[in-house]
């Protein structure tokens, strides 16, 4: 894995790295990453040929969103090359998510429901982390044909170093998505380059191609033929926890706003 010879961020190279495919039931997906590194320093084999309809193939947590991880790598980001430092991590992690078949991912609005009501889910531990703002930067953005939700998530954890997340989101099939997960460790070396950590993510994500047999294709027309109201996607604040010094508990404090507002609204 190869880093430029210049610059105050080394970040591995793109230009060497190879395009990664993988056959999820017969949706193509290739990406160019880097190798793996793994805690021996060992390259991790990972299936090219996944078949997304086993439900053995998914981890569940309660009664909701089914994840598999079919491809996870740490890089280190390096510093000048006279000092040789190493300055934080980004972590990869390509998962493929499974949700209920009431809900239809290829219009929008049920997909962000799904992907507010995950974030919930995950944040709401007064064991693990501490302050988290979730779905920063929510948009809609449109990379080699293919659609994505895209958020950051600010992490505070409780015992180990910080992180921002960069989130990348498109449905497969009706019932799947894929998500693409870069994490940064959100040290003091890097708070101050988190914007060029972000734009290197999204050159990643720029040589995604992701080829749909007819089958999708047809549910994804489908889908898009639904009334305009029911396809708009309807836009998400960031979601906001913040420890509660007394109690440890964790409050959605935009929520908690909007509840207060209301009665003093009722109270007038």
């Amino acid at each position: 894995m190869s880093y430029p010879i210049f610059g105050k961020l080394r970040f591995p190279s793109l230009k060497s790295a190879p395009q990664r495919s993988f056959n999820l039931s017969d949706i193509e997906v290739s990406i160019k990453l880097n190798s793996v590194l793994t805690k021996w320093g060992e390259q991790e084999n990972f299936p090219n040929n996944i078949n997304i309809f086993d439900q053995e193939q998914y981890q569940y947590e309660g009664d909701s969103i089914g994840y598999h991880s079919y491809f996870r790598t740490r890089w280190d980001i390096k510093g000048t090359v006279f000092r040789q430092s190493e300055k934080f991590h980004i972590y990869v992690n390509l998962a493929i998510a499974k949700g209920s078949k009431d809900l239809n991912y290829f219009i929008p609005e049920q997909l962000q429901e799904t992907i507010i009501l995950e974030n919930h889910k995950r944040f709401d531990d007064d064991s693990y982390y501490l302050n988290v703002t979730a779905l920063k930067e929510c948009q809609h953005v449109s990379i080699n044909d293919t659609n994505y939700l895209f958020y950051v998530n600010d992490i505070e954890y409780c015992a180990t170093a910080d992180s921002q997340d960069y989130v990348w989101i498109t449905p497969i099939t009706e019932n799947h998505y894929l998500q693409f997960t870069f994490g940064v460790t959100n040290n003091t070396e890097v708070r101050d380059h988190l914007e060029t950590v972000k734009d290197y993510c999204t050159s990643i994500m720029q040589t995604v191609q992701i080829d749909y047999p007819e089958w999708v294709k047809r549910k994804k027309a489908i889908a898009a033929s639904v009334s305009k109201d029911i396809n708009q996607s309807v836009a998400m604040e960031p979601l906001i926890w913040k420890r509660e010094a007394d109690t440890g508990s964790y409050l959605d404090f935009r929520r908690e706003a909007s509840e207060k507002a209301k009665q003093t609204k009722e109270q007038e």
